[in-house]
């Protein structure tokens, strides 16, 4: 299977998007929760328009992170027609990476920083540039 430039960007999009989606819902389910101890408060907060109102941005962010699911998914499956498994899901793996460091960086989030998480990150990333082959690999 031969790799196109195109699925490539098409599955680094699909990490991009998936990884919006999770710091978007996080936020916002995160902000209803403060609000709301339970799903059945906010389903029925979520019929009353005046609260809508009140919790706008936080209902936003939590649609917005579907949406971007939804492209993740888009652009994978479309990533997926020429790109080989063996190097996809790999990629996939940013993702985690991505999180992390946003969900530790944006104040937002407020995850705290972990030296045993900061070492599952890098040895993701070694995991990826073992997996991906060298210019020298590929000329042989």
């Amino acid at each position: 299977m031969k790799n196109h430039p195109q699925s490539v960007v098409l599955a680094l999009l699909s990490v991009a998007f998936i990884s919006l989606a999770q710091l978007a819902m996080k936020w916002g389910m995160t902000q209803l929760s403060l609000q709301f101890t339970s799903l059945q408060e906010l389903w029925n907060a979520a019929q009353y328009s005046a609260l809508i109102t009140n919790y706008l941005p936080y209902y936003i962010s939590v649609v917005a992170g579907l949406s971007f699911y939804a492209l993740s998914m888009l652009c994978w499956v479309m990533a997926l027609k020429h790109l080989p498994l063996s190097l996809a899901y790999p990629m996939l793996s940013l993702s985690y990476v991505i999180v992390y460091v946003a969900a530790i960086s944006l104040p937002w989030i407020g995850e705290a920083f972990s030296w045993p998480k900061a070492l599952g990150i890098v040895l993701i990333l070694a995991g990826i540039y073992l997996v991906f082959p060298s210019k020298k690999a590929k000329q042989s």
